[in-house]
């Protein structure tokens, strides 16, 4: 199977980036062949590639741990020419990347390397490849002869370098990722892997103090059939986290992929919910009786289902003031309130402060942790 994708329209700015030791961590640049640049006698040819043939990863430039939707994601490879190149002139084939059972055409992406005088012109190409690294595949690079540089030459015989970016079994990365994570939405707990796994693999997965619920493959769509992508696990629950809580998972050394490869290491992370809290989410005012400023209604909202039967007792105004509470309930479930002081009592050039005390309560028994407080002040 093969997937064609189009060369991406760039338009880079030229700068220098100086060597490293590792080859495989840095672009080289051999500006010092300037002369062979646009010498229309000099035979064009690969001088670099990152990866490096034979190159055993894995590679810092690989970065799993973004979002998939953003390049950076997925993996990229550098080609170095000795000759400048017109990639306006560029085709989906004169480079292409293979495994064993699929043929991919690699996107250009390089925002880097460019001539002054002509964007277009470069010797420096770094592409884009939109797929996953698998662990234990070759990949298999080619620079075809459909390739010419600036004066139409082409390379003598494809240029090819094979590199194994992926040699051992291991997770990618996870999802939460911070330690803020709402309870009610936080359930989304995902693993991202470099080989696809089994029943078995899941069932080693642990995560402390336990949720309700199995892990489960994502889906990946093919044409129009839905297929599992066992590279990809989530929990399928319907269960709701624990308020200020740390949520450990853990997959152990014996976790083996679907082909029987342990894993590199034991694997842990964890993340943190918030505890039950309050939002401020508007307020409405306007001219009142006495000609000046007053505040006639505050909307909060919480990360949690209220046990409605303690918002009014929780709440007081200072200096004080007289105000009614009322909420909309569906099914029980509630997590808003409206704060509607007496404008009528309101005076001129006053700060009020509205204070929400620890006694509010969550439908599942959770305080709030903080008293929260919110001041305004009326017209002078």
């Amino acid at each position: 199977m093969k997937y064609f994708l189009f060369f991406l329209p760039v338009i880079m700015i030229f700068f220098f980036v100086s060597c490293k030791e590792n080859p495989n961590d840095t672009v080289v640049n051999n500006y010092y062949l300037s002369d062979s640049l646009t010498n229309p006698n000099v035979q064009p040819r690969v001088v670099f590639t990152n990866p490096a043939n034979n190159a055993v990863g894995p590679f810092v430039n690989y970065n799993r741990t973004s979002d998939y939707y953003n390049i950076s994601a997925n993996p990229q490879i550098t080609i170095q020419f000795n000759k400048l190149i017109n990639v306006q002139n560029l085709t989906n084939k004169n480079f292409s990347v293979a495994t064993e059972d699929t043929t991919y055409i690699p996107r250009l992406i390089d925002y880097q390397y460019s001539n002054q005088a002509d964007p277009s012109l470069r010797n420096i190409l770094i592409f884009n490849l939109p797929i996953k690294y698998l662990v234990n595949k070759k990949y298999t690079f080619t620079v075809d002869t459909t390739f010419v540089d600036i004066h139409g030459l082409k390379l003598n015989k494809p240029y090819v370098f094979t590199y194994t970016p992926e040699p051992q079994f291991r997770v990618y990365s996870y999802f939460p990722t911070t330690s803020d994570i709402n309870p009610l939405y936080g359930t989304s707990i995902k693993l991202d892997l470099n080989s696809s796994v089994d029943s078995i693999f899941l069932s080693k997965v642990q995560i402390s103090p336990s949720i309700k619920g199995n892990w489960s493959y994502s889906y990946n769509y093919n044409g129009n059939f839905k297929t599992d992508d066992s590279t990809y696990i989530f929990l399928n629950t319907s269960d709701t986290l624990l308020y200020d809580t740390k949520y450990t998972i853990s997959i152990p050394a014996d976790a083996k992929d679907s082909k029987g490869l342990l894993i590199n290491a034991p694997y842990q992370f964890s993340f943190t919910t918030q505890p039950f809290q309050i939002n401020f989410s508007s307020s409405s005012s306007y001219t009142g009786p006495g000609g000046f400023t007053v505040y006639d209604h505050f909307y909060f909202t919480c990360n949690g289902n209220i046990d409605t039967s303690t918002i009014r007792s929780s709440i007081s105004i200072t200096p004080t003031l007289p105000f009614g509470a009322s909420f909309y309930s569906y099914n029980q479930n509630c997590r808003e309130f409206y704060l509607n002081p007496d404008i009528q009592k309101m005076q001129r050039g006053t700060t009020y402060k509205i204070t929400i005390n620890t006694t509010l309560r969550s439908r599942k028994g959770a305080y709030l942790k903080y008293p929260y407080t919110y001041s305004f002040t009326t017209g002078s």
